[in-house]
């Protein structure tokens, strides 16, 4: 056996996975918190003083299991960031798939504009498929948010990627502006407008490559000849005719003119018309006042790419189509960006040879789409698509790709074979939340009952009831790939799954449970039928019925005891050479050591269960057991030299709990 070992809750991912703190882009400007005063048209009269609460704070966190109509469950792990009006969470499917879901909360959507323009951000990102654009997932709701379920990106944004490099080399930012074109192409082709293009909203995805996201400012143009007019986006990418409102209308250049400011941040280290006051910010927009600092040097086909990007003329930017054929990008060119990139500079960058750099340069045009973007019809935004039948409801159907437009539900008792929240009684979901209580007050409970076993007579002790409690009779650690499995003297079997929640199903019965524990909301019990299992628990359940099938085959009971009584799960348990320690939700500790005795202390610590090696079961008053140095009826071996091992390792728990 191994070395003392526990089995703590696994996190889904321990990287900040599509966070961008603070960076999720506004609808409008003008119209948010203290924070985002920088991003209002300077024209403006009315400056915000007071600091008003994000909408994002209206988001509540998602309940630790979400569960979509269509059966596809999602568990909700790590948050990962917030901006103006969303929050971004963890998900992971069946699977073990892992996905990014913008929270947006339905308080934040006070009027039909804004329901508008959340149903279009949602109806543009479903439609488009690139390898360079984060990939739509899915989209549902509950009572309170609204979910768009998102490829997550686990390798950040180039927004990380700049703060830790302060500059990045001209062969990466090639690679990099390939990948960017690429997306963009697609998307013009589309009629699509991102709008909001910057740093920190183009992402890594595990293979390193860009990812363009956050479409909650893209728009449509109802033909290549029309403008919008919405003055948006953030502040230092903010196009000149964008600042021009309903005077000069904008479109597709837009993005062209955001292209040239994150080349030349990437360069320099910083955009090009950066100042604390955003009034400034946009007074050098209107002017294209900007210059290449000397002590950051880059080369003159780079500097003219970018003069001709940021020119002040929209007609005088050059066209999609016409970026990548500029002298800058016969220069060196890698295969692919590395993971050492996030944060150091890649060797040999300057070596590649011209004929290795035009080759690397045709594969990365290839795999953007460069020569054969997807000629796919362009985005329409039909009323129907913007507007429910049902009032209730936020989503159509037509925006929720596998008919997940009504809420989950959790807790629906009256559905035969739907999942509800099982609260068994009072005494179970108050002690399944506090454990690491439990842990203490037993402890302290033996260590009270030490000091008193020499001066105070049976009599005078208030005595536990003392029947036989449900113990783990057998059991497999599979956890390098699967999970613990046990089998209770009740006869249910249980997988304590290795992110730590627990799958048990019951004996003789149509049903099984699901308990899911989250850090901030303890813990959930959800009961299933077997006939109707969510989707991702039936591949726990074939998991379930393997071990089984071995145990039923392999092992031996440890007791004949243990009628069905309540309901426990085996919260943890921890190895080491002289025994394994089952901790149970109903606040028992099982201690099952290498000479094949097991002795369980239950009631708080008062109560004392030894199960002999031929099965024999018997539980007394724990006072009882000390004061007679070991058990009444058959003795234990090394019984108190046993017990003291149990105070000892229940109080590690305990201290090392609180």
């Amino acid at each position: 056996m191994s070395a003392l070992r526990s089995q703590p809750l696994q996190p889904l991912n321990n990287g900040q996975l599509n966070a961008r703190t603070n960076n999720v882009t506004p609808v409008k400007l003008g119209k948010w918190s203290k924070e985002n005063v920088q991003t209002q048209h300077p024209e403006q009269k009315q400056q915000v003083k007071k600091k008003k609460e994000k909408l994002s704070a209206l988001c509540k966190t998602p309940p630790s299991i979400v569960r979509t109509r269509n059966g596809r469950d999602y568990r909700r792990g790590n948050f990962l960031g917030e901006g103006g009006f969303a929050r971004c969470f963890q998900m992971k499917d069946a699977s073990g798939q892992i996905y990014a879901a913008k929270t947006v909360a339905k308080a934040s959507i006070k009027n039909e504009k804004t329901k508008t323009k959340l149903l279009s951000e949602i109806k543009i990102h479903k439609s488009l498929k690139h390898p360079n654009i984060v990939n739509f997932i899915d989209c549902f709701e509950d009572d309170i948010n609204v979910y768009i379920l998102l490829e997550i990106c686990p390798n950040q944004s180039l927004m990380e990627l700049l703060k830790n490099r302060k500059r990045v080399t001209e062969p990466e930012v090639r690679l990099f502006m390939v990948q960017v074109v690429g997306a963009i192409k697609y998307l013009h082709s589309r009629r699509v407008i991102h709008r909001d293009l910057k740093l920190g909203n183009i992402f890594f995805d595990p293979d390193m490559n860009l990812k363009i996201g956050d479409f909650g400012l893209a728009s449509v143009l109802p033909s290549s000849d029309a403008k919008k007019y919405t003055i948006c986006g953030t502040p230092n990418y903010i196009a000149p005719e964008v600042l021009g409102g309903k005077n000069t209308g904008h479109s597709f250049e837009v993005d062209i003119w955001a292209i040239g400011i994150m080349m030349y941040a990437l360069l320099v280290g910083k955009p090009p018309f950066q100042a604390k006051d955003v009034n400034v910010i946009y007074e050098r927009i209107k002017k294209t006042e900007y210059y290449f600092p000397e002590d950051k040097p880059i080369s003159d086909s780079a500097k003219y790419l970018i003069k001709d990007l940021l020119s002040l003329n929209p007609l005088n930017r050059p066209t999609i189509d016409e970026i990548l054929t500029y002298d800058w990008f016969k220069g060196p060119f890698p295969d692919r960006t590395r993971e050492v990139s996030l944060m150091d500079t890649p060797d040999g960058l300057d070596f590649i040879s011209r004929a290795q750099s035009a080759m690397n340069f045709k594969s990365a045009k290839d795999m953007a789409g460069i020569y054969t973007p997807k000629n796919k019809n362009p985005i329409e935004i039909l009323r129907s698509d913007l507007h429910s039948e049902q009032p209730k409801a936020l989503l159509p159907q037509s925006l929720s790709p596998n008919d997940t437009k009504s809420k989950y539900q959790e807790v629906d008792p009256e559905q035969l074979g739907r999942p509800r929240r099982v609260n068994f009684n009072s005494h179970f979901s108050t002690t399944i939340k506090r454990l690491d209580q439990i842990c203490f007050e037993t402890y302290q409970n033996i260590r009270r009952l030490e000091h008193s076993k020499h001066g105070s007579s049976l009599d005078s002790l208030e005595l536990p009831k003392c029947e036989n409690p449900t113990l783990i009779s057998k059991w497999v650690d599979y956890s390098n790939k699967y999970g613990f499995s046990y089998q209770l003297t009740n006869d249910d079997i249980g997988v304590l799954f290795n992110d730590e929640n627990t799958l048990l199903k019951l004996y003789n019965s149509t049903k099984f449970l699901e308990l899911i524990y989250h850090d901030e909301e303890g813990w959930t019990c959800i009961e299933n039928s077997l006939s109707h299992p969510p989707v991702q628990a039936k591949r726990q359940l074939e998991i379930v019925d393997f071990f089984a099938k071995y145990m039923n085959s392999n092992l031996s009971k440890v007791s004949e005891t243990g009628e069905k009584k309540e309901i426990v799960f085996l919260r943890r348990y921890s190895r080491t050479p002289d025994y394994i320690m089952f901790e149970m939700t109903n606040g028992n500790f099982q201690f099952n050591f290498k000479d094949h005795h097991k002795i369980c202390i239950s009631k708080s610590g008062l109560a004392i269960t030894h199960i002999s090696p031929n099965r024999l079961t018997q539980t007394h008053p724990l006072i009882l057991v000390m004061q007679e140095g070991n058990f009444p009826k058959e003795p234990v071996p090394e019984c108190m030299k046993k017990i003291a091992i149990i105070k000892e390792a229940i109080k590690k728990r305990a201290f090392k709990e609180a």
